[in-house]
């Protein structure tokens, strides 16, 4: 008994152990196994008369059990893509809230899946606690959703042309003058919000997209002509300008005076809504303490959104 003891610890012990060793140890486990737990003068193996191969599958599978993982927590956060906000799922650039995401929900031990799909169907499927969060939510957009105390992001909308068009944002009054492309489900502003719904049926002064890249088709169809005016935030815009190489094809033709805040929005009907709320937002105040927030934003070249933004007017 004793010998069998320290041929294991040994060979437990030893960092150097190739893994064709392997079934020597397993041998001296098994052994230790039986002559600790089964006796090999009890009824049960004289019963059976196990074969050595028999002894080995059952050692086997015992070891098997207790080496298989517990399954961890997951959560599931849900957008269309909306870089640099969130972007394509397990690529480089998933987008600076589902990259912060991951790193205070990993630290606790909770995986993080994240999809994207339309935008309207990730608030009807979070709403009705399919997935856990929908990411980039405005409170207006999410109702009754469960919402961090820490925002993730602070917007102006800014409307965008193709480059050489003279129009300029005025108010609600000018852009009765142009047709407006924006996208399905997304919340603006309560006055606009309210002329994309009279106007949703009328594809000379309203054309909506949907998908899962939206705001891709939005800028194709501006590059083309086929409508005169987009509006989004302009972090958003330029980003999805600059990858599809029209950068230089558009300018910005004004923003919006009032800011939106932005969130990972928790689902009404998932009971750890408010624990995961609270992780998150303790969380994102760390990061912003010790320097991690602006080291994950400067990824996507973007600073903390509480500081002052420039706008892409103002650089210029």
């Amino acid at each position: 008994m004793t010998k069998e003891l320290n041929c294991v610890e040994q060979t437990l012990k030893s960092p150097d152990v190739p893994f064709v060793n392997g079934r020597a140890c397993l041998k001296q486990i098994f052994r230790l196994f039986l002559y600790a737990v089964i006796p090999l003068k009890t009824g049960i193996l004289r019963i059976f008369k196990l074969t050595d191969s028999m002894k080995y599958f059952i050692v086997f599978c015992f070891i098997l059990v207790l080496a298989t993982p517990c399954h961890a927590e997951t959560i599931t956060i849900v957008a269309d893509e909306w870089p640099p906000f969130n972007g394509k799922a397990n690529s480089q650039f998933e987008g600076y809230m589902v990259d912060i995401a991951r790193i205070i929900f990993e630290a606790r031990g909770i995986e993080v899946k994240y999809i994207t799909m339309p935008w309207k169907r990730a608030i009807a499927g979070t709403e009705q606690g399919i997935y856990t969060a929908a990411i980039g939510a405005s409170k207006t957009d999410a109702v009754g959703f469960v919402f961090p105390e820490e925002e993730m992001a602070r917007n102006k909308l800014a409307f965008y042309v193709k480059k050489g068009n003279s129009w300029k944002f005025n108010g609600v009054e000018s852009i009765q003058q142009i047709t407006l492309g924006v996208i399905a489900g997304y919340d603006y502003r309560r006055w606009l919000n309210d002329y994309i719904k009279e106007n949703s049926n009328n594809a000379d002064k309203v054309q909506i997209l949907t998908g899962d890249v939206p705001l891709q088709r939005s800028l194709q169809r501006l590059v083309l002509n086929r409508i005169d005016v987009i509006v989004d935030t302009e972090a958003a815009i330029l980003w999805e300008a600059k990858r599809l190489g029209f950068a230089d094809d558009i300018e910005c033709a004004g923003y919006g005076n009032e800011p939106s805040f932005c969130y990972i929005a928790f689902s009404p009907k998932t009971t750890n809504s408010p624990v995961y709320a609270k992780i998150l937002s303790d969380g994102i105040a760390q990061l912003r303490a010790d320097g991690k927030l602006q080291h994950i934003l400067e990824k996507y070249g973007l600073t903390d959104w509480r500081q002052p933004q420039a706008t892409a007017a103002e650089s210029r």
